[in-house]
């Protein structure tokens, strides 16, 4: 037994509660660009605050996504698996994260 489930508990509680307001910025910047030209949300999304809230956005829903995945594939994976889907659980967020913030990086450059 590795005795992490304190750790993995916490630091899922943390990333959402991190998320919390990150969320409540996306929904405020979809609604209130609600019917906006490509380039307006280019530029709104191009905007230091707005990408880099949008990083963060990024980065703590891949890691929250990760811990996530760990816990379901904790409970329901045959053991002998467990390290396997725990790898390919990592290249998929990693992947996840990577491709979404340099779709940011393309989108607000």
């Amino acid at each position: 037994m590795t005795h992490k489930g304190t750790a993995g508990f916490i630091a899922q509680r943390a990333s959402a509660v991190l998320l919390l307001p990150l969320v409540a910025w996306f929904l405020y910047g979809a609604v209130a660009n609600a019917g906006a030209s490509f380039e307006e949300m280019r530029a709104w999304i191009g905007a230091p605050f707005n990408a880099a809230m949008m990083g963060l956005l990024i980065l703590v829903g891949g890691f929250h996504m990760r811990i996530g995945m760990n816990e379901i594939i904790d409970d329901y994976a045959d053991k002998g698996f467990r390290g396997v889907f725990k790898l390919l659980n990592l290249f998929a967020c990693l992947g996840a994260a990577a491709l979404g913030v340099w779709s940011l990086y393309v989108l607000s450059s």
